[in-house]
């Protein structure tokens, strides 16, 4: 705005550029408002989403712990299509692994172990897809690509013990007793040595000769 040489110039010139500006300027406002609205109604109703998948998931495991499998696997098919964005739905992949698994279905329990990998964003669900996705190519007898599954994980923190303990297992099954047992140590060393899993991981190194 120009320097003006008296106040009611000034106050003029106000007024003209309200009178010239004013639609666009109460637009702005509307628009404005418009969105923040639009952004607290898109917060709110992520939120209600993602409860109604937490209360699915609950029901999902109140019902597997009753052994009601088909209704358990209704509620996670749930999860993995209406709430396929939320975290539940790749703990219900797991879960549905795990139902799978009770009923024999191999490749079915591959096949949401697979699908909770490829979708979790969370690194240790990751990590326990991995586990047991080689805890199945072992039992089916592919050492090799159980080996490679487990290679994949990079760190695998809090499954250290665990996931050395089965390496030791694959490489013992592959006919490699000293890569076992020395698998077998670092999975002892990552142990706590009080826990039941501890002993059971000394009695497998004594039966290979190793040492605590």
């Amino acid at each position: 705005m120009d320097v003006y040489t008296t106040e009611e110039q000034q106050v003029e010139a106000i007024r003209k550029w309200w009178r010239d500006n004013k639609w666009s300027v109460i637009g702005g406002v509307i628009i404005g408002i418009a969105v923040l609205w639009g952004g607290r109604t898109w917060i709110a109703g992520q939120h209600a989403h993602a409860e109604a998948a937490s209360d699915v998931y609950q029901m999902m495991m109140a019902k597997l712990e009753n052994g009601a499998l088909d209704e358990a696997t209704a509620d996670g098919t749930a999860l993995l299509g209406r709430f396929n964005d939320t975290p539940y739905a790749a703990l219900a992949s797991l879960a549905l692994a795990k139902i799978k698994l009770a009923q024999g279905d191999m490749d079915g329990a591959k096949s949401h172990l697979n699908w909770a990998l490829d979708n979790t964003q969370q690194d240790e669900l990751k990590t326990i897809a991995r586990l047991r996705l080689a805890k199945i190519l072992l039992a089916e007898g592919d050492t090799a690509d159980a080996l490679a599954k487990l290679a994949a994980s990079g760190d695998p923190g809090a499954f250290a013990a665990a996931y050395e303990e089965l390496r030791g297992d694959i490489q013992l099954a592959a006919g490699n007793a000293s890569d076992a047992r020395a698998a077998y140590q670092r999975a002892l060393a990552a142990s706590d040595p009080t826990s039941p899993g501890s002993r059971l991981l000394q009695m497998k190194l004594d039966d290979l000769g190793g040492e605590a």
